[in-house]
């Protein structure tokens, strides 16, 4: 008797679940695909769990991505409307070496871009603990100083290189939040007369105009390129021409931001999943997206680019050259003392490719930030006893299994493996991109080998 009555809750316990019966889903072509039961049963449940964290009545589309043409759903500036001839301008002058006219030493002149840091290949972040505009030799994980200059010419940061991918979903930029007047620097009157907030831009706006002085471009040189010419003046038509003047820089930053916001990463497997493409994800990267969307990582890492406007101090290590002491973070920004240490949540999309990770880049694997966490124990030390650690930074209690399958779901599951559709196919300058240093033209195949004719040159964005 009682075998039977096991049987019957095991035939009952299967049909209602499914797992007795084959499974079809839709792939992203629209075509049946069989799946294991037991995937479509995590798919199930992951469903349920991204549901939950959206807000009241979004559903899973509060995390859906938009496709990056379609500029009507991209979030923008209001004094700085998307169009297609504004990003088109933009798209070339975030990887024009041409800009880079006012470096400190002339052997670097007109060798970097906006791209020189910001690259698709690397998820629009970089591949260096330290960040190298004019003044790097090499690219992506080959770059490094120029060995023939002092290091007080080379334009570096000391701090992790942010991605912008994704960017458009945060008002505010960068680490310390100290570009842009919107959501928490809409009250702060400090922040408000920030020099680079003057023309009361968001984020993107506020840090591409300065980033154009801060890392010595200026539109001069394109001057007398007649493609630029018909370029700037199908963006902006109010001004048909671009010159050396402040007011184009300024331009030259809003087109560079209208292209920013439109590097999203909609073709990673977690959207296709999103979009109803059962078959995109496998079951260790759902079961990790169900460890994500069930743990306290969904507070901090929410909305469509898995990011936040919010700033938390996680106790993560300052940059090993940042010689200036404590990184203060948005304590630096706000001079409140309850913001010390506290750094913007970076968004998750295509970490994989571009390691080292956290503001000081004190970790050199996404499997390591993941068993920090898990740890739950800060690497600084200051941000405890100053009083302002995270109350999220604690034991996760994940287990092996778990946390290799969070490591999965990010990796791999947040990768889009297209990004190389942003990058434009050549510059109307003529110049080798992202970077042009003489080390870089051989990397990128922009110079012909050593002993090998130029007609046999190829184009890395070909490739």
């Amino acid at each position: 008797m009682f075998k039977t009555v096991i049987a019957i809750f095991l035939i009952v316990f299967l049909w209602v679940f499914n797992i007795a019966k084959p499974v079809y889903a839709q792939d992203g072509l629209n075509h049946a695909k069989e799946i294991p039961a037991s995937q479509h049963y995590l798919s199930q449940q992951l469903r349920q769990f991204v549901k939950g964290s959206a807000p009241s009545g979004k559903g899973i589309e509060y995390f859906m991505l938009p496709d990056g043409r379609d500029l009507s759903q991209i979030p923008a500036d209001p004094q700085n409307p998307l169009t297609p001839e504004k990003v088109h301008l933009g798209k070339l002058l975030f990887h024009e070496t041409a800009l880079s006219i006012n470096t400190l030493s002339p052997k670097h002149w007109q060798t970097s871009s906006c791209a020189s840091c910001h690259f698709a290949q690397a998820g629009f972040g970089t591949n260096l603990a330290q960040g190298l505009g004019a003044g790097g030799l090499g690219f992506n994980e080959a770059r490094h100083r120029d060995p023939s200059v002092p290091p007080t010419v080379l334009d570096k940061l000391d701090i992790l290189v942010p991605s912008v991918l994704n960017a458009t979903y945060q008002d505010i930029q960068p680490w310390n939040g100290r570009a842009g007047v919107t959501g928490p620097n809409g009250k702060d009157q400090n922040i408000q007369r920030f020099d680079m907030n003057r023309f009361g831009f968001l984020g993107i706006e506020a840090q591409s105009i300065e980033g154009l002085t801060v890392h010595r471009m200026a539109t001069a040189a394109l001057e007398p390129i007649p493609e630029y010419q018909q370029l700037f003046a199908a963006a902006f038509p109010d001004r048909p021409y671009v010159k050396a003047e402040v007011e184009d820089n300024t331009r030259a930053g809003m087109a560079i931001s209208a292209y920013i916001r439109t590097l999203i990463a909609n073709q990673a497997p977690f959207q296709k999943w999103l979009r109803g493409d059962e078959t995109a994800l496998s079951s260790q990267q759902i079961r990790g997206g169900i460890t994500f969307f069930k743990s306290t990582c969904v507070q901090c890492h929410n909305g469509p680019s898995l990011a936040a406007n919010n700033f938390y101090a996680m106790g993560f290590a300052d940059h090993p050259r940042d010689l200036t002491g404590l990184n203060l973070g948005r304590g630096t920004v706000t001079q409140n003392p309850k913001d010390d240490f506290k750094f913007k949540v970076p968004q998750l999309y295509n970490l994989v490719d571009s390691a080292p990770y956290g503001h000081g880049a004190s970790f050199a694997s996404i499997k390591e930030v993941v068993q920090y966490l898990n740890a739950g124990v800060p690497q600084k030390k200051e941000v405890a006893y100053a009083g302002n650690l995270s109350g999220l930074l604690k034991p996760l209690n994940l287990n092996d299994h778990q946390v290799a399958d969070l490591t999965a779901f990010i990796e791999t599951g947040l990768r889009d493996p297209n990004l190389i559709r942003y990058v434009p196919n050549k510059l109307p300058s003529g110049l080798c991109f992202p970077n042009n240093d003489i080390e870089s033209r051989q990397q990128l195949h922009c110079d012909p080998p050593i002993n090998q004719e130029p007609d046999a040159r190829e184009s890395i964005v070909s490739e």
